[in-house]
């Protein structure tokens, strides 16, 4: 449920010992329900996730919420903008006390290009989620909530997580209301 890519985050504590890298590289911490990132907000910076958790969510027009994914340590947020030139396409808010690696996009690409290990694990990460995000839409599509709602529960117990009802009705894109009702047929009314 929580996706976390410990190389990453380990790697970085590595480019950080280095004395001709490590002012490149700066530390911010957030508060829960602070933001990293907003959505259509131009990014200078890429983050790595040091430690703590955050929801990666879009804002439809309706104004309802859908969240992506929940990310932790050595995720990498703001990659795509920095590749593509772009604003952000999602809000990323911290659920936990945060510790951000900063790297200006700059720096990023000068990394990419220069830094082999971590050229190399920026693909695996982007290729990695591309396919969790593939496989969290066919699985959406091929079984009913009633039939997701208990894995994604056994998932946060056996992670011990607890999220908000809203944040779970926002990952699985329905309302407070349904989840209650998925709850209640469920026979689980302790979330």
């Amino acid at each position: 449920m929580i996706k976390t890519n410990l190389e990453l985050r380990n790697l970085m504590e590595e480019l950080t010992r280095n004395d001709s890298i490590k002012s490149a590289i700066t530390l911010r911490d957030l508060q829960p329900k602070q933001r990293l990132i907003a959505q259509d907000q131009a990014l200078q910076s890429v983050y790595i996730i040091k430690s703590g958790v955050t929801k990666c969510l879009i804002t439809e027009n309706n104004e309802k919420d859908y969240i992506l994914d929940f990310l932790g340590e050595g995720e990498l947020v703001g990659e795509v903008e920095a590749i593509r030139h772009t604003k952000a396409t999602c809000t990323i808010e911290a659920i936990t006390p945060l510790t951000v690696y900063v790297i200006s996009n700059t720096q990023f690409h000068h990394f990419f290009r220069t830094i082999p290990a971590f050229g190399s694990a920026v693909l695996e990460l982007m290729a990695t989620r591309l396919a969790r995000i593939s496989e969290k839409a066919a699985r959406q599509q091929l079984y009913t909530l009633s039939e997701i709602l208990p894995q994604l529960l056994a998932t946060l117990e056996s992670q011990q997580i607890t999220f908000t009802k809203q944040d779970l009705s926002e990952y699985l894109g329905i309302s407070v209301r349904s989840l209650n009702r998925l709850l209640k047929e469920d026979g689980n009314t302790t979330l």
